[in-house]
């Protein structure tokens, strides 16, 4: 049985990173939320883990971690926080369901569960075995409806005690309390639409929540983070000005001339593909802060998207001189050089790219470009061994086989082989 449950989580866990989550990469966001993070867990056995955060492309508010550590925040919880105390509170939450262990307990009680379900079937078919079909059918669904329900409630306790946490660690890093409330009271606006039943809920109601939370209120002593405002404020202009129709961007920022505003409206203008006002706007952004290494990149996008690649890599290059280690900065410089078509970039691609598919967790991309400066430098082993890394990465198990076989029939290189077999045997564990 324990091996079983282990297999639901780690299934679970592959199912969010494979399917249900639209992850979209963003630099300045991620290491905003990490800096947060930071923060949040010194003194804490959190203190020296590494912590990732990525955004998850939905239209509500959600946030979750996985047992490795890994936040995924939809970009509806962005949009609808106001402060950088907001963020803090739902970081800090999903925090206390680290520190408190909850994922290892929740695996024990999924046994229990499973135990109390087994028992009941047994009991059902000895029942219907002996005629007694409705008393048979009642135990069972008695069963499962016991199990869901203590199921229901344990996941209850777990997020009131990931909710102390929270209280413990913002008050102890001086973020407001009132953090917490702003998320809670946006979740409650959707509680009320619906008629619920508060036993068949895996978290608490947000009026409780909220109650416990202001017990807290008397004694927290509140610091102010400029710094981390200032990048929070841009973030959410970054986010705004992309998702955001124009009428609803003229309402929040109907002044351009902050910097706030100049950049959501740069961020606008070059979604909707008006790359000579965006740039305009990036410029201005530019000449307020020209250390600002995210104002480089977006400059730099707009290059690339322009198909001006000489003039992208030089962006990229000062984005990634402010920031050396931002490791999204040298995926853009990489591609950039590689559209370049001078051989010299193809091998500087070469080295940013493999840099990059060290550090992240999903190298799509970089392993794309891989495959195509092996291509153009004639490489064709390594080419398609990159494609093949790829569509492992993406599910498309099949795909990856047909690259992996070419890349093993024509190559010479022993190093090269080595890594194809150990593909092959990853290859062979996705398919079992």
């Amino acid at each position: 049985m324990r091996i079983l449950i282990t297999f639901v989580i780690f299934f679970f866990c592959s199912f969010i990173k494979a399917n249900s989550i639209n992850v979209i990469r963003d630099a300045e966001v991620e290491n905003l939320l990490n800096d947060i993070s930071k923060i949040l867990v010194r003194g804490t056995q959190l203190e020296n883990e590494v912590l990732t955060f990525y955004l998850d492309n939905q239209k509500y508010i959600n946030a979750l971690v996985t047992p490795d550590k890994k936040f995924f925040f939809t970009t509806e919880l962005l949009l609808k926080s106001k402060k950088v105390e907001d963020i803090a509170g739902v970081i800090s939450h999903e925090i206390g369901h680290i520190i408190g262990g909850h994922f290892q307990k929740r695996q024990r009680q999924m046994e229990k569960s499973s135990v109390i379900n087994i028992l009941s079937s047994i009991l059902a078919v000895g029942a219907i075995a002996g005629g007694a079909y409705d008393a048979g059918s009642a135990l069972l669904m008695g069963g499962q409806h016991i199990s869901a329900s203590r199921m229901f409630a344990f996941s209850r306790s777990q997020e009131s005690l990931a909710d102390q946490t929270a209280i413990r660690l913002l008050k102890r890093n001086g973020f407001s309390l009132q953090g917490l409330i702003n998320i809670f009271s946006e979740i409650q606006r959707n509680e009320k639409l619906r008629k619920i039943n508060p036993y068949f809920l895996t978290h608490p109601l947000s009026a409780e929540r909220i109650r416990n939370i202001k017990i807290n209120f008397e004694d927290q002593e509140v610091r102010k983070y400029k710094k981390l405002d200032y990048r929070f404020k841009l973030a959410k202009a970054k986010l705004n000005g992309f998702f955001l129709k124009k009428e609803q961007l003229e309402y929040f920022y109907p002044n351009k001339i902050n910097l706030e505003s100049l950049y959501a409206h740069a961020l606008h203008n070059y979604r909707v593909g008006k790359i000579e006002l965006a740039m305009k706007y990036i410029n201005q952004c530019i000449q307020k802060d020209d250390k600002n290494a995210y104002f480089h990149e977006l400059k730099g996008q707009m290059y690339f998207e322009s198909g001006n690649f000489q003039e992208a890599i030089k962006s990229f290059f000062v984005s990634k001189s402010i920031l050396p280690e931002e490791k999204g900065f040298k995926l853009f410089l990489a591609k950039s050089l590689y559209h370049s078509n001078i051989r010299d970039n193809q091998e500087k691609s070469i080295q940013l790219l493999l840099e990059y598919v060290k550090k992240d967790e999903f190298p799509i991309d970089a392993w794309h470009y891989l495959g195509l400066n092996y291509g153009k430098l004639k490489k064709l082993d390594y080419s398609s061994y990159a494609f093949a890394e790829k569509y492992l990465l993406t599910g498309k198990v099949e795909s990856a086989k047909i690259h992996l076989d070419r890349a093993t029939k024509i190559t010479k290189d022993p190093i090269l082989k080595k890594k194809l077999l150990d593909l092959k045997y990853e290859m062979k564990k996705r398919r079992k």
